[in-house]
């Protein structure tokens, strides 16, 4: 009778809470900040009387919700409905382990149910997928949960405990709840200011906005880039869940480059005007060209015919003949 009496009182304020924020005490708070949307699992242990405050620093571009599994001892499981939860946001003042005492907005609240494992599934973002599962309540969508602390309270709602209910531990453990897909972020960098217009294609499929991040379920994709004016380029790419791939492409003009390599005495002349090597390609014209090898009296003459959008390398070489002749 002692029991109900102490849950029908508990429902009773639960009702009348929700429209003014609750001031209590708690015994100690810890503090945990998500800087990243993809993170792994995080472990804090508290008390019967005790909260955990978490804080999202992440743009929780992947990131639709966290989930927060409350794990019971043997301890409080033997005292059935004795502990209640409550989320809370709107926390003054901010959560520190140097405050005991709060006032915050109540969003959830229920009492633990007597099992070891009980799950709470709180949306970051309004249109989340995830779905309610067993042993789980799913929290109704607030958009401060993204943007300002919140925090996760137990406290006792029978009275009469034992002394050694003081030793109840509860393991809170953190999860990430990611959507489906990764992203790619897609770069390219042009050979000169002037961009030239291009076309992209994401798996045979164009993409009118390139420069914009792309949502792609897992898996590997390809990406085709074709111009009039560039080097049609084509890269592969591998896209994980809840991870954004950078992909960068360095566009090449469509204008025909020759790479010549010759001895440093050798003078080099290109349709009759003399050039100088260098380690870099030379740019040069569609169409045929006459490259004159000369080294001291000795000169050589090739014929090239060029094409638009290739590289050529031309390469002079000196060689000694050793051949036996017979008496």
């Amino acid at each position: 009778m002692k029991q109900f009496l102490c849950i029908t009182l508990y429902f009773f304020f639960f009702a009348v809470s929700f429209f003014y924020p609750d001031s209590f005490r708690v015994s100690a708070v810890r503090t945990h900040t998500f800087n990243t949307d993809v993170f792994d699992p995080v472990s804090l242990t508290i008390g019967y009387n005790d909260a955990v405050s978490f804080s999202i620093k992440s743009d929780c571009f992947f990131l639709e919700g966290i989930e927060l599994e409350i794990k019971q001892d043997s301890i409080s499981m033997s005292y059935p409905n004795s502990i209640a939860y409550t989320l809370y946001t709107d926390i003054s003042p901010n959560p520190s382990k140097n405050y005991n005492d709060y006032s915050a907005k109540k969003i959830s609240t229920a009492l633990l149910p007597n099992r070891f494992s009980h799950i709470l599934r709180i949306p970051i973002k309004k249109n989340y997928t995830f779905k309610q599962i067993k042993n789980g309540e799913t929290i109704p969508y607030t958009s401060k949960v993204a943007t300002e602390p919140f925090m996760l309270r137990l406290n006792p709602v029978m009275k009469g405990l034992p002394d050694n209910f003081e030793q109840a531990s509860f393991t809170v453990i953190a999860r990430p709840l990611l959507i489906a897909e990764g992203g790619l972020k897609l770069k390219l960098q042009f050979p000169e200011k002037e961009q030239k217009p291009v076309t992209v294609q994401l798996n045979n499929e164009y993409l009118t906005q390139f420069d914009a991040v792309q949502l792609l379920l897992p898996g590997t994709y390809s990406v085709n880039v074709s111009s009039d004016a560039y080097r049609t380029e084509i890269r592969s790419c591998i896209i994980e869940r809840g991870k954004m791939t950078q992909l960068e492409i360095q566009l090449k003009s469509i204008t025909p480059l020759l790479h010549i390599q010759a001895p440093e005495n050798a003078a080099v002349y290109l349709d009759g005007q003399e050039i100088t090597l260098s380690k870099a390609p030379l740019p040069i014209a569609v169409g045929d060209h006459t490259i004159v090898f000369k080294m001291g009296t000795y000169e050589l003459t090739r014929q090239i015919t060029v094409e638009e959008g290739k590289t050529y390398e031309m390469t002079m070489t000196m060689d000694v003949l050793l051949q036996e002749i017979a008496n």
